[in-house]
């Protein structure tokens, strides 16, 4: 070969080693974007319909109805049946509210035994001053109180219902009118075909759930999904300047979008959680109705596509903060990646929300088999044989898993679990139990929906 040929060789390999180098120097600068700036529209879209979703986000999350010394929690199959009963008594009205002050432990339960009775239950408290002129056509003024249930009489007294606080067992006593129960008595009765039969648990916190006593079958879901860019959120959450000059770095696995000294936007590529700081809403304060009216407006500004199926699910007092999630034929959806769940919080320092650039937008018809649960009180058993005490337990929720997708999938399925708190902690109830009993479950499970196929 002649010298020529030998030198134009070493040349190349020279000049792609050097490449090699480059890039590899390069990717290991956490900066490696350096300083970028981007003239960023930032305009605020108007949503007529968003403004009214407050009654919908704000609504019970399950239906009880008591009847004949018999409990059902109320479920329909591909509905979602909280809705439909708020469809039918957004016409009613209320005449007075009056305090009838704290129930004993017996009179609660008889409340809550009640037969003819339907109630609708919230995951946490709520302030009657923002639930009364979202849910009603006319509001009766009263004084603020906090409550979580809502227990409707179907037969006698129907011109009356009660508003409930499990925790406390406060109640206050409404009188209707303009108002008929026979609607609202037959879309009870279609709804007892598909639901479960089912007891109420006292937890030691004061927390009342759902005691399944028998095993139920409830079906997986697929949703489509929504992916949105990190640039979406931008021109909706930093200032509305009409053309804002935006800074944006990466910090390793993060890219961080900064506008002046109060605005800060972090997107963590591996989860797709982004974190959203202002430091200029610094209200803060104690008040439930305030805290909840806030961040229900900071959950508007996302713009969610599926903002229909968010529900407000719980209210942590000592850091102000609203937790919101998805919910699929009314029952709740959890996942570790805040994939289906809002969190606000408005403290001192400002406010900070956490959200997922992934959220869902409508089911798509599937024909998986229903998925098989155990025993409430099974549950409870597996997660104190393992050396839980069962005073430990915060609560225990029916939930649907979102179980995480591929990178390029525009589907999630859902897969119905029992979830189980824990110092805080959200998981299923078969990850509390050790990783071998957790596959040993999941092992079970697709067993019978094989069987049931």
């Amino acid at each position: 070969m002649k010298l020529s040929g030998w030198l134009l060789r070493i040349g190349l390999i020279l000049m792609i080693a050097l490449s090699l180098v480059l890039s590899w120097v390069i990717w290991q600068n956490p900066s490696r974007l350096g300083h970028q700036q981007a003239a960023v529209t930032v305009t605020k879209k108007s949503d007529k319909d968003t403004t009214k979703n407050i009654g919908t986000v704000l609504a019970p999350t399950q239906a009880y109805y008591q009847h004949d010394n018999n409990k059902q929690l109320l479920f329909t199959p591909d509905d979602d049946v909280i809705s439909d009963l708020r469809t039918t008594v957004k016409n009613w009205q209320l005449k007075t509210v009056t305090s009838g002050g704290k129930l004993t432990a017996s009179e609660y339960n008889a409340l809550l035994a009640s037969n003819d009775t339907l109630q609708l239950v919230y995951p946490d408290s709520v302030a009657y001053q923002l639930f009364d002129g979202n849910w009603f056509k006319d509001d009766a003024k009263a004084a603020n109180f906090n409550f979580n249930r809502i227990v409707i009489n179907l037969n006698a007294h129907r011109d009356s219902m009660v508003f409930v606080n499990d925790r406390t067992r406060a109640i206050h006593t409404a009188t209707l009118k303009s108002h008929s129960v026979q609607k609202l008595q037959a879309q009870v009765d279609a709804a007892t075909t598909t639901s479960f039969n089912v007891q109420e648990l006292r937890l030691s916190n004061g927390r009342q759930v759902a005691d399944f006593t028998s095993e139920i079958q409830v079906q997986p879901y697929v949703y489509l999904l929504d992916q949105q860019s990190a640039n979406h959120y931008v021109s909706l959450l930093m200032p509305a300047t009409q053309t804002s000059t935006v800074d944006a770095r990466e910090l390793g696995s993060d890219t961080v979008y900064t506008a002046g000294t109060d605005y800060r936007l972090t997107l963590n590529q591996d989860t797709q959680v982004m974190q959203f700081d202002d430091a200029s809403a610094t209200t803060n304060t104690a008040s439930l109705k305030t805290n909840l009216q806030k961040s229900y407006t900071a959950l508007s500004n996302l713009d969610l596509l599926g903002m229909n199926s968010m529900r407000y699910y719980r209210y942590t007092k000592a850091t102000s903060m609203v937790t919101f999630r998805s919910v699929a034929q009314g029952i709740p959806i959890f996942n570790a990646d805040y994939y289906g769940r809002v969190t606000v919080a408005d403290t001192d320092s400002g406010r900070q929300m956490y959200f997922s650039t992934n959220n869902l937008t409508v089911p798509i018809p599937t024909s998986q088999a229903k998925t098989t649960l155990p025993t409430t009180q099974t549950v409870i058993d597996h997660i104190t044989n393992v050396g839980y005490n069962e005073s430990a337990i915060e609560d225990i929720a029916l939930g649907y898993h979102w179980v995480k997708q591929d990178e390029n999938s525009q589907v999630v399925n859902l897969k119905p679990t029992y979830y189980v708190e824990i110092g805080g902690r959200y998981r299923r109830y078969t990850k509390w139990l050790g990783p071998d009993a957790d596959k040993q479950a999941s092992a079970a499970t697709s067993a019978v929906a094989h069987e049931q196929q």
